[in-house]
């Protein structure tokens, strides 16, 4: 091999390390591993709404659901959260509507409706990010806006160490033919974000993903009148033990 040659393949050698050195670790849902064993005092429980739509990420499905349905499906989702922490002597929560009155209390009552704009896609926002706790962790959350509205929020909240942020990240409902069964789907997908909060570190996330879907045999094509399942049958297949995987001090009992 020629002096060149060998250049060019150490040349080489040294970028696939270097891409392999900086490639950034995916993010999994669960407890995040610089956090294992770590157990908030006390979480504010933010309520849960609509995934911003200005901070969509890679894998991200469109949403065809009208508003109040999405609605219905988060009242769902904060229903199946606060029944989460009942009975938990580790999981120490502020309900949503004590997190508001709070919030009131201080004066800062409009702080969950900035929400949606702390999110919003910027020029270093990460394209390549496939799900929400990614491009939470590597957009969100060491922007300084969001940093300063994070410690306000959990400081109002009773000093809370630690803030969940629920979602409804799509709910979307969908037609098609599979080898001539005809079908009508909705599906739905959550994701809960637990973040400190003092730092905005990532510290657990779930979510889960549910597809429900109405079937008919038949030659001719789809006819409007296949109706899709409600999208309570769709939730209720999100909302189960399996949400709550890894969470800090929950257990099972």
């Amino acid at each position: 091999m020629t002096w060149t040659a060998r250049g060019l393949l150490l040349s080489c050698l040294l970028l696939a390390a270097a891409a392999c050195t900086h490639a950034p670790a995916p993010i999994e849902l669960g407890m995040q591993p610089a956090h294992v064993g770590y157990v908030p005092a006390a979480t504010a429980i933010l309520p849960c709404r609509a995934w911003p739509a200005g901070a969509r990420f890679r894998d991200l499905p469109l949403t065809s659901a009208k508003d109040d349905e999405v609605q219905a499906i988060c009242a769902a989702l904060d229903k199946a959260i606060l029944d989460g922490f009942s009975g938990q002597p580790y999981m120490r929560g502020y309900a949503p509507r004590s997190v508001k009155k709070q919030l009131d209390a201080a004066g800062h009552g409009a702080a969950l409706d900035q929400l949606p704009q702390l999110f919003q896609h910027a020029p270093d926002s990460c394209l390549e990010c496939k799900t929400a706790p990614e491009f939470y962790q590597r957009t969100v959350k060491d922007r300084l806006d969001f940093r300063a509205w994070l410690g306000a929020l959990a400081k109002d909240a009773k000093n809370s160490d630690a803030v969940l942020l629920p979602f409804v990240t799509y709910a979307a409902e969908k037609r098609y033919n599979d080898r001539g069964m005809h079908v009508a789907e909705r599906a739905v997908g959550v994701v809960l974000l637990l973040v400190d909060a003092t730092h905005g570190e990532l510290l657990w996330a779930g979510g889960r993903e549910a597809a429900v879907p109405n079937e008919r045999l038949e030659a001719a094509k789809v006819h409007v009148d296949l109706a899709p399942p409600a999208w309570p049958d769709a939730t209720a297949r999100l909302l189960t033990e399996d949400l709550w995987r890894e969470f800090p001090g929950r257990q099972i009992y």
